[in-house]
């Protein structure tokens, strides 16, 4: 008879445990008593074309703030011609759904999301406010990438080594 290795066997399950929850959302209840998942904090973009009007291309940036509201960047172009809105409104999070209300409008979107790694989410529209042209409405938001400058000293250091006009001359 073959003896097992329980040691192997729990190092297995914990295994599979650590990663399933790592990959599932990452909660916080905020303010309002709503859940917000953090893995969506930050600024995203997105684009899409077709899917919401035909012979619509639509880019977006949008920021997802830790207190559950968020600012929404369009820019629609159609024919040559761009416009520009901005939305603004409350996120959160619910029995695995991403929900947007939106103030302009007083109407809530709804939809599925699966993180796609750190960078990446996919949404699948669950309940739109709005008709749209594709019988299926999804899209990928990635998270934009800050840059930050560095505090670079090179610039403090040299400005010490120059010495005055009196200093030169004594």
């Amino acid at each position: 008879m073959k003896k097992i290795n329980l040691n192997k066997i729990t190092f297995v399950f914990l295994f599979i445990f650590c990663a399933n929850s790592f990959m599932n959302a990452q909660l916080k209840s905020i303010s309002n008593g709503k859940q917000i998942d953090e893995k969506l904090v930050g600024i995203w973009v997105g684009s899409e074309t077709d899917k919401q009007i035909e012979g619509v291309s639509k880019s977006w940036e949008m920021t997802r703030n830790a207190d559950g509201t968020f600012i929404l960047d369009f820019e629609f172009t159609q024919n040559g011609n761009t416009q520009k809105t901005q939305e603004t409104g409350n996120w959160w999070v619910e029995n695995g759904k991403f929900y947007e209300y939106h103030f302009e409008s007083d109407l809530t979107d709804i939809y599925e999301y699966k993180p796609m790694g750190t960078k990446r989410v996919k949404f699948r529209a669950a309940k739109m406010n709005v008709d749209m042209n594709a019988p299926i409405y999804e899209f990928i938001d990635t998270r934009k990438e800050t840059t930050s400058r560095k505090n670079d000293d090179s610039s403090s250091r040299n400005t010490n080594k120059v010495q005055s006009n009196s200093d030169k001359y004594q």
